[in-house]
């Protein structure tokens, strides 16, 4: 990985700027894949309950 020269500050948040996005973006996308996989495992939980009471 090689310095970056930076010609000015408008250059420097640029960057900065950038990789905020896409640290954000990151984070909303692995919240909602946790998201997903918990009522995932909710809903595998709830017809595992659900099968077990109907067949009583």
């Amino acid at each position: 990985m090689r310095d970056q020269d930076w010609d000015d500050d408008s250059e420097y948040r640029s960057a900065v700027r950038r990789t905020r996005v896409m640290m954000a973006v990151a984070l909303i996308v692995t919240l909602l894949v946790v998201g997903i996989v918990a009522v995932g495992i909710f809903g595998v939980s709830l017809f595992l309950d659900l099968v077990e009471d109907l067949g009583r």
